[in-house]
């Protein structure tokens, strides 16, 4: 099968975060035999290029070349922001974007959109000219940013048209409903983990100290921001915690003030992104893992949460907010901790149970290893596209 895949974001190194999840699935897909293409916009690197087996090309999108500033690291809603030239971007984008789709994917077999605002308009093109079919991937941000941007007729012309629509979570699907999206066409399929890479290690871990781990983009929905005031509260009772956050985004600097401002210089740590290699160990070598997600302030949030479901096929205890598409893989009590969004103090009283109650957060652990093992793996993520794919096309 020849699949084309037309994405906003996609990695242009092994390690770079940024798609990262997509490519996972697109590499999983091309070990069963399948063909795939990548389509996606220029971010400053490499235009042509194989990475673990898939191809991709990315296409530029505005003239001067040098000017291009709405697809990158920090992604597009974001740099969006940015200014009145990175506005008016929005529209070249999608003209390049339908001229490229023409161009290189009229031979595939099937399309798969990912992130069908702003990327599905060449698939609708390539279907009402071509009649390829495709279907679409919507991952959240996209349905939040219709409603700011007032685009949600957009947003149901292309997916009405698709043959079919995946959502990450049930949290994803529901606000697709919410916006009036065709529901008899719309799918949950997750996001996996590679079960036979992220897993338990036997690792020296440091018995003197109590080591917290989160993972993400600094943006403010992560909530990064309630997890370091948290850490200041558990700090008054337990002063041998310490707190590893591990991404960089456009709120660093911020951050990092609140941390100057809390005297946590010695007990929190900001690391600039890692490699999967070095992700493996550090989550190895934690004792917790959080992810203190929020709605952020143009109602966005977590779709999913891959870094939990990484954390919790290396076999430690998992702490998230109860937002979003994180209720699909936390059951509170029993396979994680739910936490109060945007809520220091239920922070601080969860890590705190965590390290006070050891013997009932084994059981959690081993309950949060099966349910990855049953309903997460890439095996089973990957069965579930195979048939949407094989569906569509007969």
């Amino acid at each position: 099968m020849k699949i084309g895949v037309i994405t906003s974001a996609y990695p242009e190194y092994e390690d770079d975060p940024h798609g990262i999840f997509v490519h996972r699935l697109m590499k999983e897909i091309v070990k069963h035999g399948h063909g795939v293409r990548i389509l996606a916009p220029y971010a400053g690197g490499k235009t042509k290029y194989n990475l673990e087996g898939v191809n991709i090309e990315r296409f530029n999108y505005f003239y001067p070349k040098r000017f291009q500033r709405l697809a990158g690291m920090a992604g597009m809603i974001d740099n969006v922001k940015e200014g009145v030239l990175v506005k008016s971007q929005v529209l070249t984008f999608l003209f390049f974007n339908v001229i490229h789709s023409l161009r290189k994917f009229r031979g595939m077999d099937i399309v798969h959109v990912q992130w069908p605002i702003p990327n599905g308009l060449g698939a609708l093109f390539l279907k009402k000219l071509y009649g390829i079919p495709y279907i679409n991937t919507i991952h959240g941000e996209e349905v939040y940013l219709s409603k700011r941007y007032h685009t949600v007729f957009a947003l149901k012309w292309i997916v009405n048209n698709a043959k079919k629509t995946i959502t990450n979570s049930s949290a994803t699907k529901d606000s697709c409903l919410e916006a009036g999206l065709k529901g008899d066409n719309i799918q949950v399929i997750p996001f996996g983990v590679d079960t036979n890479f992220f897993k338990p290690l036997k690792l020296l871990k440091n018995e003197n100290v109590f080591q917290i781990l989160s993972v993400g983009y600094l943006i403010e929905r992560k909530g990064f921001e309630y997890l370091i005031r948290g850490t200041k509260e558990v700090l008054k009772k337990y002063d041998n915690v310490k707190l590893k956050i591990i991404g960089s985004g456009p709120l660093e600097g911020k951050l990092k003030n609140i941390i100057n401002e809390l005297e946590l210089e010695n007990e929190v740590e900001i690391i600039k992104n890692v490699s999967d290699e070095e992700l493996l160990h550090l989550y190895n070598s934690s004792d917790l893992f959080v992810l203190p997600s929020i709605i952020d302030s143009e109602g966005n949030t977590e779709g999913l949460g891959v870094v939990l479901l990484e954390a919790m096929a290396c076999g430690i205890p998992v702490i998230a907010s109860n937002v979003g598409g994180i209720t699909d893989i936390i059951i509170n009590n029993e396979t994680g901790l739910l936490i109060n969004q945007k809520d220091s103090q239920d922070i601080a009283r969860k890590i705190i149970f965590t390290i006070e109650n050891k013997p009932e957060m084994k059981k959690i652990v081993k309950n949060g290893l099966n349910t990855v093992e049953l309903n997460f793996s890439w095996e089973r993520v990957v069965e579930s596209y195979q048939d949407c794919y094989k569906s569509v096309l007969h």
